[in-house]
């Protein structure tokens, strides 16, 4: 085992299908303080060298510890099992942790004990576990610094609690560019859809086509029926009860409860479109789907994430003027004939994402 202090923090281990991952994970980390390992960074130290004897010392002497991002394509890939025998052997030498386990899937890597506690990024998302590396490397000062214009991978509908999608997009709307974010709404009757958008495939090609500017998450609703009471009726007789259930109505609770709207149903799925600007909601859309079977669906999702992306880019981006990315995302989805309806938020952006991501749907539920 080494003696000398050790040149990095942290030395990320990972499969290259997860590499979005690592560096977002890498750049978040770097931002708080953290010496961390990123083989891409240390080509040129790579380049002509014998890459097992390289892996094998890197990941045995080079760091205090190993965040090993777990996955099946970690399990069967060969150099990766280069990287994490060397931390194993590590492991054992010493008494203090040196492997932090992060699982993508369900997967696990053998010789590691399965009574090891690892953080799950299906449920934490990159943010969440970026906070308890910088927290275990001792570098916390209370809140947690995002680079700007930093991209970071998205984790399928489910797979992240509301509370740190807040805290995500909380932070993004703070800045003094406009965020811009969309929330697609289905309810529990939408079973095939629900689980297409927990598939990891299909949500990164939703991720892909909604580009580095334009966040979206899932929410749930439900809808709900009510009786329309006569406060007239002083004593509610059979008669008078039937009479009554005849002036109940459906309505969404999603519209009702954040919005509102008393007496209003939705189309599933619907889409919800904000923008932000100096913390307050600017604006938002609802933006109803046609309905149809789950592979056109799918179409109508990608081609309405597509055209939003692309919008805000020939816009300018975002840190084009809110009221002139209104104006664009208009004309361009209106000529693509969307129909949007205005919906009223609670203004202040943090009053308006902390109520939302009530909405998200957990992963056991």
């Amino acid at each position: 085992m080494p003696t000398a202090a050790p040149e990095f923090d942290v030395l990320l281990s990972f499969a290259d299908a997860e590499r979005a991952y690592a560096r977002a994970i890498h750049d978040i980390a770097a931002a708080n303080g953290v010496r961390v390992f990123l083989d891409e960074e240390h080509q040129h130290e790579i380049w002509g060298k014998n890459l097992i004897e390289y892996l094998d010392k890197a990941y045995r002497e080079r760091g205090a510890s190993v965040l090993i991002l777990i996955s099946k394509a970690y399990t069967e890939r060969a150099y990766t099992r280069v990287e994490r025998r060397a931390a194993l052997d590590r492991m054992i030498e010493q008494t203090k942790e040196y492997i932090l386990p992060v699982k993508v899937d369900d997967s696990w890597i053998e010789g590691l004990p399965k009574a090891t506690a690892y953080l799950d990024l299906r449920t934490k998302g990159v943010l969440g576990v970026c906070e308890m590396l910088v927290r275990k490397m001792g570098k916390w000062t209370g809140k947690l610094a995002i680079p700007p214009n930093l991209a970071i991978p998205r984790v399928p509908l489910g797979r992240l609690s509301g509370d740190q999608l807040a805290t995500y997009l909380l932070e993004l709307t703070v800045r003094p560019e406009v965020t811009t974010f969309g929330a697609l709404i289905y309810d529990e009757s939408n079973v095939a859809l629900r689980k297409l958008l927990r598939d990891r495939d299909y949500w990164d090609a939703l991720d892909k086509v909604s580009g580095p500017h334009f966040e979206v998450f899932g929410i749930l609703d439900a809808e709900s029926y009510e009786y329309e009471l006569d406060e007239r009726v002083g004593m509610i007789t059979e008669i008078s009860e039937s009479r009554t259930k005849d002036r109940g109505y459906y309505f969404s609770e999603l519209l009702k409860r954040y919005f509102g709207e008393k007496k209003r149903t939705l189309v599933y799925p619907s889409f919800l479109l904000f923008l932000a600007e100096g913390g307050s909601i600017k604006l938002c859309w609802l933006i109803p789907l046609k309905k149809g079977a789950l592979d056109k669906t799918y179409q109508q999702l990608l081609k309405l994430f597509e055209a939003i992306a692309s919008g805000i880019e020939e816009a300018g981006g975002p840190g084009t003027p809110a009221s002139n990315l209104r104006l664009h995302l208009k004309k361009k989805l209106l000529a693509l004939k969307y129909t949007l309806y205005i919906q009223r938020p609670p203004v202040e952006a943090q009053t308006a994402i902390r109520e939302l991501a009530e909405y998200v749907e957990e992963e056991n539920s």
